[in-house]
């Protein structure tokens, strides 16, 4: 029998993505956490190939459903990293963990929370899809006729830790029935904070581009303050129509989360690059060196300087007409 009590703690909305990225290099992923974070802080990476997040924070932000934001990030890492994600959405990183476990790469698959819906979507699936299962727990498992997630759930706690031991068996037992062992705990404090901006068509004018960099730079300071921290250098990558990208770096006077002295820095690597042959798909600016910041007054920024709300609204795909028209208003 289901004991009630280890589960009246599971979140009732379905809150939690588990995204894969397989084949990736360790740099890609490190970036693509960075783009997951930029919607929610409770991030974890799960190497080798997988982000896991909690998003909750971003649900009530900005009204959407998870579906959605797992679709936007999708999106986005397609055109800023060319990785095709696979996402599982569900109310614990269990149930996310195998919602992404057999659906064909660049797909979405999202359990609804009600225990009804969970019960029915882990019942056929094998217990080899479960996370954390060793290939001899697997086994032992099928050669007691155990060999589906719903058989695991449904036999009797005591059955499953003769089977595979007490601790083993109360892990995989719990997890037959979609529960976590704890909750999400995100990584320790990235040294590094990244925000983007990426274009629905790809964009040719430069003022266009020029504010995009600028807001990044505003947003990236607002945020920097709303956690305590500084940076001490900025990375701006322009990713061109083409695939291909140009990047600039420049390590700043002093530790700072200015927004206008970031914006100011951010525009001044922009106008370094160059023209561009190629249209711009995506402009992205990362804060590096981060550390927590001293207290530092706030440098007035200067008047008509666009604002954004802690650039999270400008992640989102914007197309370059609509944005100057936003822009200028």
């Amino acid at each position: 029998m289901v004991e009630p009590e280890r589960y009246q703690d599971q979140d009732p909305e379905p809150c939690v993505l588990y995204i894969r990225c397989g084949g990736t290099d360790p740099a890609t992923l490190t970036a693509l956490a960075g783009l997951v974070g930029q919607f929610t802080p409770i991030v974890r990476v799960e190497r080798p190939d997988a982000v896991v997040a909690d998003v909750r924070p971003a649900v009530g932000f900005y009204g959407l459903l998870p579906e959605q934001l797992a679709l936007m990030i999708s999106t986005r890492a397609a055109g800023l990293y060319d990785v095709r994600l696979t996402i599982g959405v569900a109310g614990s990183r269990t149930v996310a963990y195998m919602a992404a476990y057999d659906i064909l790469a660049g797909r979405i698959r999202a359990v609804d929370a009600d225990p009804g819906a969970v019960a029915d979507f882990l019942r056929p699936q094998p217990v080899a899809a479960l996370p954390g299962i060793t290939a001899d727990a697997v086994g032992a498992l099928v050669a007691a006729g155990l060999g589906t997630v719903g058989r695991v759930a449904a036999a009797p706690l005591p059955e499953v830790q003769r089977i595979l031991g007490a601790g083993p068996g109360r892990a995989v037992w719990d997890r037959a029935h979609g529960v976590d062992a704890g909750p999400l705990v995100p990584e320790s404090p990235p040294r590094s904070l990244a925000a983007d901006r990426l274009f629905t068509a790809d964009a040719t004018d430069r003022g266009t581009l020029s504010r995009a960099v600028i807001e990044l730079g505003l947003g990236l300071g607002d945020r920097l303050r709303s956690t305590g921290r500084t940076a001490t250098g900025l990375t701006l990558t322009v990713r061109l129509g083409g695939g291909s990208s140009v990047s600039r770096s420049r390590t700043l006077p002093a530790p700072t989360s200015d927004p206008g002295e970031l914006a100011e820095a951010a525009f001044g690597m922009h106008e370094a690059l160059g023209a561009h042959q190629a249209p711009v798909r995506a402009v992205a600016l990362r804060a590096e060196g981060l550390s927590a910041a001293d207290a530092v007054p706030a440098r007035p920024v200067p008047a008509g300087a666009v604002r954004s709300r802690a650039v999270l609204p400008s992640t989102f795909a914007v197309h370059p007409v609509q944005e100057e028209r936003r822009m200028s208003s």
